[in-house]
């Protein structure tokens, strides 16, 4: 970045000083949030639906928008100005245009925290929604259960588990819409075929939770880590089996089962349908 606005200068409230001088506060205030950031993102892959690391994240993404946009500001009062300078020589077209490249690289970093603090959100939406049919689902069984005969105690603990249950994989399917950034009517392609992502996803865990050792709920963490990788629903069809072998037969947590095997496969430049050669 220090390259980009090299010999820049800029007059802010009357008094004129190089940009990088300018914006030495505000860039320190963004380096330090990013790498806060960054450990969060770590811990989130070990807990994706932890509510306070999510608030945590979510006050750093305003914190960091914000600086953002200040400097923003400030690169475009200075490109104003550099349009001046550039008239009358002061300036090369070089360094005219590296500053616009600039404020073309703000601006975008602006859109991506703007769009993982709204992910972000939506996350923490999901999960106060879950948390409140829990409460309501957790109040329905406590009324029926003074209504039945202690002999029905063990029906009501059944109910509840199952409640619990559903409910985990709601709130694990969430995060997966949420990190992917869609909405519950996108569609996607899939085995050749046009479907509803969020219903080949959920299906997807649900089998995979039938037939491996790991449970629905943990399929879906699992997918979780590969949408944070980025992968589409195909690339995600193709490699979660791979992703919960590998974790089963190395007695690995799922999100270092998930980072071995997207890390690996980058890497290798290797395609997704060439996971189970991979792990091999």
């Amino acid at each position: 970045m220090a390259s980009r606005i090299a010999g820049i200068t800029v007059e802010i409230g009357g008094d004129t000083t190089k940009l990088s001088s300018a914006l030495k506060d505000v860039n320190s205030n963004i380096k330090s949030t990013q790498t806060q950031l960054k450990d969060m993102e770590k811990l989130l892959k070990l807990d994706p639906t932890n509510v306070q690391l999510l608030t945590q994240k979510q006050k750093l993404l305003t914190q960091e928008i914000e600086a953002t946009k200040e400097k923003l500001t400030t690169l475009k009062t200075a490109a104003e100005q550099a349009n001046e300078q550039l008239q009358k020589g002061e300036i090369t077209q070089e360094q005219y245009d590296a500053l616009q490249r600039e404020i073309v690289a703000t601006e975008e970093a602006l859109k991506s925290l703007e769009s993982q603090a709204a992910k972000c959100n939506t996350a923490l939406l999901k999960i106060s929604e879950v948390g409140d049919k829990l409460e309501k689902a957790g109040t329905s069984i406590t009324n029926v259960g003074k209504k039945v005969s202690v002999a029905s105690a063990a029906v009501t603990a059944l109910g509840t588990a199952a409640v619990t249950t559903a409910a985990s994989f709601e709130s694990a399917m969430s995060q997966v819409q949420a990190t992917m950034g869609i909405t519950s009517d996108d569609m996607s392609e899939l085995n050749g075929e046009t479907v509803n992502t969020m219903d080949a996803l959920s299906d997807l865990a649900k089998e995979m939770g039938a037939t491996t050792a790991f449970s629905a709920s943990e399929c879906a963490e699992a997918l979780n880590y590969l949408a944070l990788a980025g992968y589409d629903t195909q690339q995600m069809a193709d490699t979660l089996p791979t992703v919960l072998n590998l974790a089963a037969a190395g007695s690995i947590d799922l999100a270092s089962a998930s980072d071995m095997v997207t890390d690996a496969m980058s890497a290798l430049g290797m395609e997704t349908d060439e996971a189970d050669k991979m792990v091999d």
